[in-house]
């Protein structure tokens, strides 16, 4: 069956405020780097992806979760270093606060988070292949010399990538990934690729919901 729309980004906001007192009336039971998640993903309006999704699903079967539900609790299992959806699946049954930041009633979540591409971009056996010419690998052919402005511009790019690597490889676990498919490996890259954006954004030290719902607490 198609998903119901669940509304707008207010609505989720309303949504998570309205449980966690009802959950956790004492903000302080929550860890200081959970509320950074809590403030992050509070600000990631993902609404806009219900409509494009929608007639990806069956109008047939029970009612799914919203798109825009699905996508923001797999976010967060990369967030909480979780690697397996299966296992995932099970913590939103059993930590409320997963549920309630993903966008679902506590006791009403998925059983499983997947995704599925109805028109892939290759139908090759191991998907999509690019093939780089020799001649162009800057690590192969530089062409800068060394002690120019240049060259130390074209350094620090390339520092800066290894430190983005090693940002998707150790801290979000890129690599612990247990799936086979082409298409769950670019899915996942894709979302630690919107964490790190997310980590860049300049948010308040003190998180303004840890305040709000010690305010009415």
């Amino acid at each position: 069956m198609l998903p119901v729309n669940c509304g707008s980004h207010a609505d989720y906001q309303n949504f998570v405020v309205t449980n966690l007192r009802k959950y956790y009336p004492d903000p302080d039971s929550i860890a200081l780097s959970t509320w950074d998640i809590i403030e992050r993903f509070w600000n990631l309006d993902l609404s806009a992806t219900d409509s494009p999704m929608a007639d990806k699903y069956s109008k047939f079967g029970p009612v799914p979760k919203t798109p825009s539900c699905m996508q923001r609790s797999y976010l967060l299992s990369i967030d909480f270093k979780v690697t397996s959806l299966t296992e995932w699946a099970a913590q939103l049954k059993i930590d409320p606060l997963y549920a309630i930041l993903s966008g679902f009633d506590v006791g009403d979540t998925p059983s499983c988070i997947s995704y599925t591409c109805q028109t892939p971009c290759s139908d090759a056996k191991y998907g999509r292949m690019v093939h780089l010419v020799m001649k162009d690998n800057p690590r192969l052919f530089n062409n800068s010399p060394r002690s120019s402005k240049e060259w130390k511009l074209e350094y620090n790019a390339r520092t800066s990538a290894e430190r983005s690597n090693k940002r998707e490889k150790l801290d979000f676990k890129l690599e612990d990934d247990r799936r086979r498919s082409t298409k769950m490996w670019y899915c996942r890259l894709y979302h630690i690729l919107m964490l790190q954006h997310l980590d860049a954004w300049d948010l308040p030290f003190e998180s303004t919901r840890r305040k709000l719902i010690l305010n009415v607490a």
